[in-house]
C-alpha cells in the first residue's frame, strides 16, 4: 500500500502533505504497522491470521484494492524466494531441465506452504493450490483478497519454474465452494 500510495514527485507531498497522511498507505497509523510488520519479516516471524484478516480487510475497501492484492502478492513471494536455501534457487535456475522443473516446484511447493499456507499439488499437467483457511473470504466476503493468494502463487511459479501461463482461481469459497482453489494454465513446466 505505501508504494502505490507515495506520490510520485516530491514537490507535490509538500504541498498536499495534509492529504497525503490521510491516505491509508501513508498514515502515521500504519507506517507504525508497516515498521512492525518488516521487522516481522527480518525476524522470520509470521503474522497472525487475525491481523492478516485485518489487512486484507482494510485493503478490500479501497477502490484500487484487485492492484493493491496483486502487488502486495507478489511482494510476499519474492520474500518467500529469499527464504529459501540457495541450493533449491540454484537448482531451479541451472539443473538439466527435467531435475530443474523438479527442484523449481518443490521450491513453489515449499514457499507457498510455508508464506501463503496453501498446499500446492499437481493434477495432470496443472498445478493445484488449495487454501483451507478462510481468511481472505472472512475479510472480503466478495473473494477480492483472494487475488493476493493467486498473484503470489504466479510469481512464485514464474521465477522457479519459468511459468508463463495464468493462474485461474477455479473455486473459491465466496461462491460457496469447500475450499479456494488456484489452478495453472497452460502446464507450468514450459522450460525445456
Amino acid at each position: 500500500m505505501r508504494s502505490l500510495d507515495s506520490p510520485s514527485d516530491e514537490e507535490v507531498a509538500e504541498y498536499v502533505d495534509e492529504l497525503l497522511k490521510k491516505r491509508l498507505g501513508l498514515s502515521d497509523t500504519v507506517a507504525a504497522q508497516i515498521g512492525r510488520y518488516e521487522s516481522s519479516v527480518r525476524k522470520d516471524e509470521a503474522v497472525p491470521a487475525s491481523e492478516l484478516e485485518q489487512i486484507l480487510r482494510l485493503v478490500g475497501r479501497r477502490t484500487d484494492a484487485a492492484l493493491v492484492f496483486a502487488d502486495g502478492g507478489r511482494r510476499a513471494a519474492k520474500r518467500a524466494l529469499e527464504r529459501l536455501p540457495g541450493l533449491t534457487t540454484w537448482s531451479a535456475s541451472s539443473l538439466p531441465g527435467p531435475l530443474r522443473r523438479r527442484a523449481g516446484f518443490r521450491g513453489v511447493r515449499s514457499a507457498s506452504r510455508d508464506v501463503f499456507g496453501t498446499v500446492l499439488a499437481r493434477d495432470g499437467k496443472q498445478a493445484v493450490a488449495s487454501l483451507d483457511i478462510d481468511v481472505a473470504v472472512r475479510a472480503t466476503p466478495d473473494g477480492a483478497a483472494c487475488g493476493f493468494y493467486g498473484a503470489g502463487l504466479a510469481e512464485l511459479l514464474r521465477q522457479l519454474v519459468d511459468f508463463e501461463g495464468t493462474v485461474m482461481h477455479s473455486a473459491c469459497r465466496a461462491r460457496g465452494d469447500k475450499t479456494c482453489e488456484w489452478r495453472t494454465s497452460p502446464n507450468p513446466e514450459r522450460r525445456s
